[in-house]
């Protein structure tokens, strides 16, 4: 590891979590500090993205900044959505986005089409 890139943090931990660490890393025959960096990042990734979900169910943030803030494209958060039945109404915002977004994508497949039959000398 590059440690000019890192910052060490100190961390106290209930005695059974340390233990279920040490019991984890043993079972999969790696050091208790990689083991714990790695379970730290993992948990940073699902943390962003239950946050962004959890602002997007209450209508505090749109789908696309939602996304943002989980680090993932909009259709991956779509599928977020999707997979957490998050039901929450459309809001005028997300309604504009969407439609750029189907507009967008409608003329790019329109010119791939328009190029594909055009024929050549």
């Amino acid at each position: 590891m590059n440690t000019a890139r890192t910052i060490q943090i100190n961390v106290r931990l209930p005695r059974e979590a340390s233990k279920d660490l040490d019991s984890l890393a043993k079972l999969t025959k790696t050091k208790r500090i990689n083991l714990a960096r790695r379970m730290l990042e993992n948990g940073i990734v699902l943390e962003r993205r239950n946050i962004a979900l959890q602002l997007y169910r209450d209508g505090e943030v749109t789908k696309s900044r939602a996304a943002e803030i989980a680090g993932i494209s909009i259709w991956e958060i779509d599928d977020l959505i999707t997979a957490s039945h998050t039901v929450t109404p459309m809001s005028v915002e997300d309604a504009v986005s969407e439609v750029r977004r189907v507009v967008a994508s409608v003329a790019v497949i329109g010119a791939k089409s328009r190029n594909k039959n055009r024929k050549r000398p």
